[in-house]
């Protein structure tokens, strides 16, 4: 009787460490998956940012030749009889029509989010500097649509006081051989809008460079997520 009871009890202990370890591998290869699968996503981000790197530094600079164009109207707008017609007609569309569109793509974090493998990044740093990078993108978009409204409020007047000489030269992918046929007085209240449009231009550049700064930390932060695992 002792011995049947000692060969049951070895046979559910033999059944019952079977189940568990089954149960283990079975955890520990989805845990391994999740993880796999983590990582995928974290590599295609670590591509995102850098097209958005590469994106924002050619916005940063798009902006700032239309700044320092306004800039140009502004300190020589009693005196534009001393510069050549081309030469205003050259600053004039810099300062209106040099504007960007940021396009980002968020897809990949939200497959990361919706999933539950950003619970595997180990990097809480990580996760808060993702977190905020996509809401900063749309706060970004909102200052450039703010800025695609005061230039539309401009195109009209760049557009009656000037006229295409080549449609061959561009800079930054923008038509820039103009020149200006309109009165060398131009009224203040353009001005007024230049300045204004390049007030937001500003603050725009601030926070593209701020932008670009955590994006190069974020970079190195998911390498090591990354490597980690």
């Amino acid at each position: 009787m002792r011995q049947t009871v000692i060969k049951y009890f070895l046979e559910f202990s033999v059944i019952v460490i079977g189940i568990s370890i089954s149960f283990y591998v079975e955890n520990y290869n989805e845990a391994t998956k999740k993880e796999e699968l983590k990582n995928q996503s974290l590599n295609r981000i670590l591509e995102n940012i850098k097209v958005d790197k590469y994106d924002n530094k050619w916005n940063y600079n798009a902006h700032n030749k239309s700044i320092k164009s306004t800039e140009w109207l502004l300190k020589n707008r009693s005196d534009l009889n001393a510069f050549s017609r081309d030469s205003i007609g050259f600053h004039l569309t810099r300062a209106i029509n040099f504007i960007t569109y940021f396009v980002d793509n968020k897809e990949e974090y939200k497959t990361i989010q919706s999933s539950g493998y950003i619970e595997f990044i180990q990097n809480e740093s990580l996760v808060k500097g993702l977190q905020s990078k996509y809401v900063q993108h749309n706060f970004m978009k909102f200052i450039e649509e703010e800025i695609r409204d005061k230039a539309e409020h401009l195109a009209d007047y760049e557009f009656k006081n000037s006229k295409i000489k080549s449609d061959s030269k561009y800079m930054n992918s923008y038509l820039i051989d103009k020149t200006y046929t309109g009165s060398l007085k131009i009224p203040n209240e353009i001005y007024d809008r230049l300045l204004e449009k390049a007030s937001k231009q500003k603050k725009y550049l601030g926070i593209i460079k701020k932008r670009l700064e955590r994006d190069s930390l974020l970079v190195v932060e998911i390498e090591k997520e990354i490597q980690i695992n």
